[in-house]
């Protein structure tokens, strides 16, 4: 799996030549393929690439097509358009079309960090209604509900 790289993996000279983690043009020909579905990313076709190493820690830039960069789980980490160098060349249709792709995203971010409410009965709240359904309580159910059938057996013989 390839991910970004960390300031402190780098050395001094290749944290100077890449100060950025994303980038953004057109495609110059179409031998690059893309990162995301291993298909020909067309010339002249808007590509976003991101800086990331692999196992071994050699540098690699990712190409892909703008659709298959925000699947990317590393795309979540981007805190915005400022990150995107290249991003001030691109046509205007082209970045309005990012920043849409990035609030977005800023969307997804938000709604899928929501906090489970866990009740805690050390601060003496032993409200039933505070209480959320969890994993643990299914099993107790589940239990429940066995030995009272084996109850109802036990008492039909």
């Amino acid at each position: 799996m390839l991910k970004r790289f960390e300031d402190n993996e780098l050395g001094e000279s290749i944290s100077r030549r890449v100060a950025y983690h994303c980038t953004t043009e057109y495609a110059k020909s179409s031998k690059s393929t893309c990162r995301g579905c291993h298909t020909n990313i067309e010339q002249n076709e808007l590509r976003l690439a991101l800086m990331l190493q692999d196992e071994e820690g050699y540098k690699n830039t990712a190409w892909m097509h703008f659709s298959c960069f925000w699947k990317h789980p590393e795309t979540k980490k981007l805190d915005g358009i400022h990150e995107i160098h290249n991003f001030s060349k691109l046509k205007p249709a082209d970045q309005e079309k990012i920043s849409t792709a990035f609030e977005n995203l800023k969307v997804n971010k938000s709604t899928t960090k929501r906090k489970r409410k866990v009740s805690s009965k050390k601060n003496g709240n032993d409200d039933s209604s505070d209480e959320e359904f969890t994993p643990k309580s299914k099993v107790i159910a589940k239990k429940s509900t066995t030995s009272t059938k084996r109850k109802r057996d036990l008492d039909e013989d």
